[in-house]
């Protein structure tokens, strides 16, 4: 029987084949979690910045997160796709982006480890209103994310905008959810500009959610390399499974 690993979202366990040549995760059915080999998503105790994403060693399968006070951040499974991601990467230092539905964690990499930490919720706050992150048209979505990143305080005025236009017809709801990730991710990279201002940027996530935070952090003309986020993942639980010391 395959080994498996875990990381639970808070509403949901996800799980990887960790002998698996696949790094598509599968959604359990329950919330069990014996039988894991490791598991992210617990209520492990913390680990305070800077520090690497894993422990050298695991005492037990709960892969602990990783704490920050100011502003106040703690991951939620994301130290285990920052941890496959290093360990492929170990010359790496500058920035991971990590977009997800719900929120993007920002990571400063340097010398092997995690040495500060943003998380946005953008994800949740494009999903109130239309239908998630997506990239749309590039031009109509890098002109939405210029308008934005020079007026930032406009952003909650360009959402209710949008839905308006929705709701007149005059837009589509594709077209809409286009513009508005387009505007929280333009209010996004203006609060973190002198986090990415020449820094290279690596944006780590399955390809439609990386796809709009690449062409914007482009459009900036920042050096962009990207990363499928089920396959980093998968290498963090088995890097978490190898460091196991019961």
């Amino acid at each position: 029987m395959s080994a498996q690993a875990g990381i639970f979202d808070g509403t949901e366990l996800w799980l990887w084949d960790l002998d698996s040549a696949s790094s598509a995760p599968l959604l359990s059915e329950a919330t069990e979690r014996s039988g894991l080999s490791v598991i992210a998503g617990t209520s492990a105790p913390a680990r305070n910045l800077p520090c690497t994403a894993l422990p050298d060693a695991l005492p037990s399968p709960d892969i602990p997160p990783l704490s920050q006070d100011h502003p106040r951040t703690v991951t939620q499974g994301e130290e285990v796709t920052l941890a496959g991601f290093i360990a492929q990467n170990p010359k790496f230092d500058g920035i991971l982006c990590l977009p997800s539905a719900t929120s993007t964690l920002w990571a400063h990499v340097s010398a092997e480890e995690i040495v500060s930490m943003r998380r946005f919720l953008t994800g949740t706050m494009v999903s109130t209103a239309f239908d998630g992150l997506t990239l749309g048209d590039p031009e109509a979505f890098t002109e939405a994310l210029s308008d934005t990143m020079s007026r930032p305080e406009h952003a909650p005025l360009r959402l209710a905008a949008l839905k308006a236009e929705v709701d007149l017809d005059e837009i589509t709801p594709p077209e809409a959810a286009s513009r508005a990730t387009a505007a929280l991710i333009g209010a996004e990279l203006a609060a973190t500009r002198a986090y990415w201002l020449g820094q290279p940027v690596a944006v780590i996530a399955p390809a439609p959610l990386r796809a709009p935070y690449r062409t914007a952090l482009e459009s900036q003309f920042v050096p962009v390399s990207q990363a499928d986020g089920h396959a980093m993942t998968l290498a963090g639980l088995r890097l978490a499974r190898e460091r196991l010391t019961r």
